[in-house]
């Protein structure tokens, strides 16, 4: 920000007459005599309260300046030392009286960074994921309790843990009330009753059912159901070490309206039955590209990919994927974790060729006709890789051909046969033992199917991809929502799981129910399909890869799940003692150890004495002590400790965090969550600001890491901004809603990946690798460098348009409108968020970029022109510089291979071509600015508040120590944890 330096015109004199110079009183001078006469004269015009050009007042400069004005004269000093101000074309004060000020502005700043600031401890709310997983690890409740909560506000630089910002609202307070009311109503029990639980299993199959439902089931819009005789449920006992009550879902049922076949009905009509409680269905099933999208075998049932369904219109289809394979189920638990458990394995698969693949030439290794009833043997002389050619008979119309090779079914379309000569296509490579093969072929036309094997050359094209192929592992997905034919409302039951090659083994997922979408109908509705939810169960779509099929054999849902009763919940609370008998002693042994952990500290004497004058009178009204505890354990859950993180000061000069405080401040820095019981034991030993190197080792490496990163990454580098923005699908259908959750955990694993393996800070600008997964990987074109599915990992990239945070699609993409890039937002959060040099605030009523004018400029020719406009010029000089090198990317975020101009003069006069020519700038002369910013914003997130001035220098200190491009990422976290900014209150 420059600050105009203008002597009044008051102040000016008459003629040539120089201003009078200042008196000097003692070496230097005062601000009295010096200073404030120097301000009137040359700054007071243009830097009053009536002006106040760039925000900038110099009437409130004081002799004992505060953070606010120390930056201001540290500006000014420079731009006095530079003699960059007054401008030019303004008078110019006396060289002696320069000096003079810029000497006091430089003694005074000296004596600031030497004062320590007054820090009077601090009170910090916590941000509401961190409430949510502080209440998950005190209480081990699973339920997100916190949907109600109003979001955090965000401070300056981007931060929702800013004390500043973090108001407690009386909306707020009130939802804290409500929530510990209904979290302690799910943890403490009726241990004297036996729980309900539901437990039953769909087995999937061919023909695996052998006394099928004799109705024609519900379909639904876009939906299609499996037969009646490939799935059967059955309703199962638990074996559980505690009494408990085995729910029996209800059978008889009797409905209005529905539908039966695709036929909508309005009569009475009576069912019965487990398949009209749980039956199985498919959605999303037409126009799949290759291969069937689902299939029942003997062994079970055959998933292909649920590929993401198509954007039309700049809509995404809310029916879901093709295929999306689901249970439907009309009763479920109210409440309470559940657990699905799927047996799955990996299909022992061909790759199909695609449609229209010509035969192979050469000499077939072996040539079979099937016979009437499609069967036929082989002979294989060498194991290996086998391409089956398939020819149909000439005249012979499309159809769907079956093939199976001993135990493995394989299908896909057969081409129509021209009139005058035989049809024929590649159809499939397959991997083949040596010795005969059982084959059997079915064909939806007439006519003879003649079949020809040939050996696949391993090191060939089709042999490598073929391998590439084999290596791949399909990912098993269980989403849980409602039915309803307006579009799907499933939701991801914990995380996807990679299903290697292998017998057929469980897989399991759990979570809390009431974390999914419930109907909510009144009881007995008399339509068919009201009240119905449904378990899917998926082959996460990857990155459009051929991939092995999942092989799903059953399906099992238990609910509510428990492994012991009471749960653990209960006697976290209700702990174990020999005076359970006592109801004021134990009361008191339950609250001292409740509140101890909820506070994250040894709960004090008094603080006990408040919480058991509350729970004595609810005991003398209730006469029942569980019910009494709830008064008092919900006075824990809204206290101040537990609701804030507090640290304590006895006065205005800077202390030590005591160790518990140190405790929670590490683990809300380093989880976003609270302290686990090792840091907790280290803090009662009086032992954790000793172990702090060991404590930043451990926690880095956790996975509550990556939490904590969430929120970092996101809020430093703005990732909202990707959330929000509306992509025009129609020019980037690639972009789709599945795609974009997986590109915003992009800059989050790639940051969290620099930490934890310490790599150097010139890597978050410019590096050989991305942290992708697959679906990441094909998006920049890279499908073939991935094989790890869906989890993130290193891929080297090979292509100077890619590499560090300035490429990364999430980012760019959401410095646009959606439809075109835009360099002024890409080069304010540069500026902001990677350089820490944010530009001014824009002036009131400046007009907005035109963005389709007709006038068939290019952008930069707009920006001329938009910059040419009075009060624009300032701002943009010290921002467009830094967007327009990222011009060659489009506001899907990728590298358009086309001629744009891409060149750029920075505002230090350094000419760049492109992003290229920018990175190359920074990694040579601006590794400092990158350090201290990254410093600035780390330890802005750490200690949840505004860093001091004093601070702020202190880290552009440490980041211009060394060559600064080679400082490491964990470094310079342990820099921060071990900073008086962090471990002073």
């Amino acid at each position: 920000m420059a600050i105009c330096w203008i002597l009044p015109a008051d102040a000016r004199g008459g003629g040539d007459e120089s201003p009078p110079a200042v008196t000097e009183r003692g070496v230097g001078g005062t601000f009295r005599d010096v200073v404030k006469p120097f301000l009137d004269r040359h700054c007071a015009r243009c830097h009053d309260a009536g002006m106040m050009k760039g925000g900038i007042r110099v009437d409130r400069l004081s002799e004992d300046p505060d953070d606010s004005q120390l930056r201001v004269w540290t500006r000014a000093r420079k731009q006095l030392v530079e003699e960059s101000m007054p401008p030019a074309d303004e008078p110019q004060p006396a060289e002696a009286d320069r000096a003079k000020v810029a000497e006091w502005a430089g003694r005074t700043i000296d004596a600031a960074l030497a004062r320590q600031a007054e820090r009077n401890g601090s009170v910090r709310r916590l941000t509401v994921p961190q409430y949510r997983n502080a209440l998950r690890a005190l209480l081990g409740l699973d339920e997100d309790l916190t949907e109600g909560l109003p979001p955090d506000a965000l401070s300056k630089d981007g931060f929702s843990n800013n004390a500043g910002a973090m108001v407690l609202s009386p909306l707020q307070a009130e939802a804290y009330f409500d929530i510990a009311a209904k979290a302690i109503d799910l943890c403490l029990v009726d241990d004297t009753a036996r729980p309900a639980i539901q437990n039953f299993r769909v087995d999937l199959g061919r023909k695996v059912n052998l006394r099928p439902c004799p109705d024609t089931l519900v379909l639904g819009a876009f939906s299609a159901l499996l037969d009646n005789e490939d799935f059967a449920v059955t309703e199962l006992t638990p074996g559980k070490p505690f009494a408990f009550t085995p729910f029996r879902m209800r059978t008889k049922y009797e409905f209005l309206e529905g539908y039966v076949g695709n036929d909508t009905i309005r009569k009475w009509r009576k069912f019965d039955g487990l398949a009209h409680a749980v039956f199985a269905c498919v959605r999303g099933t037409t126009g799949y590209p290759k291969g069937e999208p689902f299939e029942a075998v003997p062994e079970g049932l055959l998933l292909r990919p649920a590929i993401p369904g198509p954007v039309v219109n700049g809509i995404a289809n809310t029916y879901g994927p093709m295929a999306n394979f689901k249970i439907a189920v009309r009763e479920l638990p109210d409440g309470g974790n559940f657990r699905v458990t799927v047996r799955a394995a990996r299909y022992d698969d061909g790759l199909l060729l695609e449609a229209g693949t010509p035969p192979a030439a050469g000499r077939a290794a072996a040539e079979v006709t099937p016979d009437r009833s499609g069967a036929a043997a082989v002979a294989i002389a060498e194991p290996g890789i086998y391409r089956i050619d398939a020819a149909g008979a000439a005249g012979a119309g499309k159809g769907k051909l079956v093939l199976r090779i001993d135990d493995r079914e394989f299908s896909g379309d057969l081409p129509e046969a021209k009139p005058d000569a035989e049809a024929a296509r590649g159809f499939l490579v397959v991997r083949l033992e040596a010795g005969v093969h059982r084959i059997k072929a079915r064909h939806g036309e007439k006519g003879t199917l003649r079949l020809a094997l040939r050996r696949v050359d391993e090191g060939s094209e089709l042999g490598r991809r073929f391998a590439a192929f084999e290596r791949r592992s399909p990912w098993l997905g269980v989403h849980l929502g409602l039915r309803r034919d307006c579009g799907s409302t499933l939701r991801r039951v914990g995380e996807a799981q990679a299903v290697p090659a292998g017998p057929a083994r469980d897989f399991v997922f759990s979570g809390p129910i009431n974390d999914f979408p419930s109907p909510d109908v009144e009881p007995d509705n008399v339509n068919y399909l009201a009240g119905i939810r449904e378990i899917a169960v998926r082959s996460e779509f990857t990155d459009g890869r051929d991939m092995p099929r999942l092989l799903v054999r059953s399906v099992e849902f238990e609910g509510p799940y428990y492994s012991e009763w009471p749960p653990k919940t209960h006697r976290d609370i209700l702990i174990d003692s020999p005076r359970r008998n006592e109801p004021e002693a134990y009361a008191g042994e339950v609250l001292r150890s409740f509140a101890t952990r909820a506070y994250r500290r040894p709960v004090r004497d008094e603080e006990l004495v408040v919480l058991m004058d509350v729970w004595r009178r609810a005991y003398a009204e209730r006469k029942e002590f569980r019910a009494s505890l709830k008064d008092a354990l919900a006075v824990v859950l809204t206290s101040p400790q537990f609701l804030f993180v507090i640290e304590e000061s006895s006065g205005p000069e800077a202390e030590d965090l005591t160790e518990y405080e140190l405790a929670s401040k590490l683990s809300f820095f380093l989880g976003n969550g609270p302290p686990d019981a090792l840091t907790l034991d280290l803090a009662a030993a009086g032992q954790l600001r000793r172990s702090l190197d060991g404590e930043v080792e451990r926690m880095v490496a956790d996975p509550r890491f990556g939490l904590a990163m969430q929120e970092f990454v996101s809020q430093w580098l703005g990732l909202d901004r990707f959330d929000v923005v509306a992509i025009d699908g129609g020019r980037y259908p690639r972009l789709t809603r599945e795609m974009k959750a997986e590109l915003r955990n992009e800059p989050v694993r790639f940051v969290e990946h620099l930490i934890r393996h310490n790599r150097p800070i010139r890597e978050l600008v410019d590096s050989e690798f991305l942290i992708a997964n697959d679906a990441v990987a094909s998006y920049y074109g890279l499908a073939d460098r991935g094989e790890g599915g869906l989890a993130f990992a290193p891929i080297r990239h090979g292509d100077p348009h890619l590499g560090g945070i300035l490429c990364q699609a999430a980012i760019l993409s959401g410095l646009s409108d959606g439809r075109e890039a835009n360099p002024v937002k890409r080069g304010a959060w540069f500026a902001r968020k990677v350089i820490a040099e944010p530009p001014d605030d824009p002036p009131p009523n400046v007009p907005k970029l035109p963005e389709d004018d007709g006038s068939r400029l290019t952008l930069r020719q707009k920006l001329e022109r938009h910059r040419s406009q009075p009060g624009c010029v300032k701002c943009h000089s010290g921002i467009d510089p830094w967007g327009l090198p990222f011009e060659p990317y489009d506001a899907a975020g990728r590298f358009r291979d086309a001629p744009i101009d891409a060149g750029s003069t920075l505002p230090d006069g350094t000419g760049v071509r492109g992003l290229e020519g920018l990175k190359a700038h920074l990694l040579a002369d601006r590794m400092d600015r990158i350090v201290f910013s990254f410093l600035k914003h780390l330890a802005g997130f750490a200690v949840g508040r505004s860093l001091t001035y004093a601070e702020l220098e202190s880290f552009r200190a440490e980041a211009r120590k060394g060559v600064p491009g080679d400082r490491r990422m964990r470094d310079l976290l342990e820099f921060v944890v071990k900073s008086d900014a962090f471990l002073k209150k």
